[in-house]
């Protein structure tokens, strides 16, 4: 990252921000260096080792089933051991292990082996997100996630640098460097903001009520505090979207393959894909997200998503080698992904209550990983059948995702409405 917009993206993002968000903001590009790389290129790596797209796929979907799991559990181990220990074991466990199993993986079985290692992350998705905004006051919540999903897209202006280096030595040898660097930067990263933040104050009393419990009883009290969540108005609502959001993400891993295996485009050309999704992200955040600020968060959302259509839309009438029309739409996607993860976090956040969020924020995880666990599977059938029926089963499902945004902005208003 540029060190004008590094410190540019810090001076908007510490000030007035409490300890823990204000340091993992500094952290996020330590990540987002390798992890935005090597997300992105996952789907080309495995393919350049011999990995089917059936087989593609059927990793994706039991990663989520193994998530699943993790993700049962979640809320119970960050409750008794604490946001800041669980997020430090639990990144070494999910990332630093799998890069180097990643490295080194020539078969199925070891990417099978990373995918189980890689799921245990669903339970620092918990630790880490109430580490990252339990102390932050609910008005700057979306600007921190908003923050943080801009460095980790911003992170994508090195995959040009990445696919000059691919086009000299192929796929294969540089993602398996890639991918020990990794390993070895997320883990000085780890372990340097695991000295720099402190346990939330949720955090501590959380521990306190739990350290007595066992782990079926903290379980059991986990699952009756997810028992009410139809006592929690608007919780429904955005579980739903949010549930809709992730099951479009992961059919949407195969657009890389689409774009190269169907359009023709060159790897080196894709990776253009992030560097111009950043670019939009940048304009985004400066031109829209202040207006967008200004607006209640369900019409917001409406907005979002009446774009991220128009991106899926278009992307079905990119003509085959149109470098330029391919960047236009996918840029205008990745800008899409980057406002919808602000404003669907930022609105799940706010209604969940401050007692319980642990397992509240972790009970709609896991609701929404039962749910998508078919879709890495499906999307690999599909796309081994049909590669543009997948995309156009991903635009029908954004067009759901715009009427459950409608939706949810008219319940918000009503809600808002004064009763005389």
């Amino acid at each position: 990252m540029p060190p004008t917009l590094t410190r540019g993206l810090q001076l908007q993002a510490l000030a007035g921000l409490p300890r823990n968000a204000r340091n993992a903001i500094l952290m996020e590009p330590l990540w987002g260096v390798f992890g935005v790389v090597v997300l992105y290129y996952a789907p080309l790596y495995m393919s350049s080792v011999g990995l089917s797209s059936t087989q593609i796929g059927l990793l994706g979907s039991m990663t989520l089933a193994l998530s699943f799991l993790f993700q049962a559990v979640a809320a119970p181990i960050t409750n008794r051991v604490g946001r800041k220990r669980t997020t430090l074991i639990g990144d070494l466990i999910s990332w630093t292990v799998p890069m180097f199993v990643w490295a080194f993986a020539n078969s199925f079985a070891a990417f099978a082996l990373a995918a189980v290692l890689a799921a245990s992350g669903r339970i620092v998705t918990v630790s880490w997100s109430l580490l990252l905004i339990e102390d932050v006051e609910e008005w700057q919540r979306a600007r921190v996630f908003g923050i943080i999903n801009l460095i980790v897209t911003v992170c994508g202006l090195l995959t040009p640098l990445v696919g000059l280096v691919i086009a000299q030595h192929g796929v294969t040898a540089t993602m398996r460097g890639f991918y020990i660097l990794g390993g070895v930067g997320m883990t000085v990263m780890f372990l340097w903001r695991n000295a720099i933040t402190d346990e939330t104050r949720s955090g501590v009393a959380a521990m306190a009520q739990h350290r007595d419990l066992g782990l079926g009883q903290s379980i059991r009290h986990t699952l009756g505090l997810v028992a009410g969540m139809r006592g929690h108005p608007g919780l429904m609502g955005i579980t739903a979207f949010y549930l809709l959001t992730v099951f479009i993400e992961q059919l949407s891993l195969f657009q890389i393959l689409f774009l190269q295996q169907t359009l023709n485009f060159s790897a080196q050309t894709l990776s253009f894909v992030p560097f111009v999704a950043a670019f939009v992200t940048l304009l985004l955040y400066g031109v829209a997200l202040p207006r967008l600020s200004r607006l209640p968060l369900g019409r917001t959302l409406v907005v979002v998503r009446a774009l991220g259509l128009i991106g899926a839309v278009a992307l079905l009438f990119v003509p085959a080698g149109n470098t330029a029309a391919m960047l236009a739409a996918v840029g205008l996607l990745g800008g899409v992904t980057f406002l919808t993860l602000t404003y669907r976090d930022a609105a799940l956040f706010s209604r969940l209550p401050q007692n319980g969020t642990a397992d509240l924020f972790s009970a709609v995880q896991t609701l929404t990983l039962l749910c998508a666990i078919p879709a890495a599977g499906l999307a690999g059938a599909l796309f081994a059948v049909s590669p543009r029926s997948l995309f156009v089963l991903i635009a029908a499902l954004c067009a759901v995702l715009l009427l459950l945004a409608v939706w949810l902005a008219r319940r918000e208003g009503r809600a808002q409405t004064p009763v005389i």
